[in-house]
């Protein structure tokens, strides 16, 4: 259908630190999208609804560009 631009939310996400272990997560492909490999399961939970919530952002901002240029 269309093509997210990851790069934003890996940049956002990999610049989180944990609070409790002081390291930073990683962003690694799969064929889905992506994955989020953290120190601990809280704070990759924590990561994975933060990019859940970036990702529906960028959809609704392309699919309302798309909306745009058909009308």
């Amino acid at each position: 259908m269309f093509d997210l631009n990851y790069d934003p939310i890996k940049k956002e996400i990999e610049s989180e630190v944990c609070k409790e272990h002081g390291l930073h997560p990683e962003l690694v492909p799969t064929e889905e999208g992506f994955g989020i490999k953290a120190c601990c399961e809280p704070f990759r939970k924590e990561l994975v609804e933060k990019s859940g919530n970036m990702i529906e952002e960028q959809t609704k901002k392309i699919l309302n560009e798309t909306l745009k240029d058909l009308l």
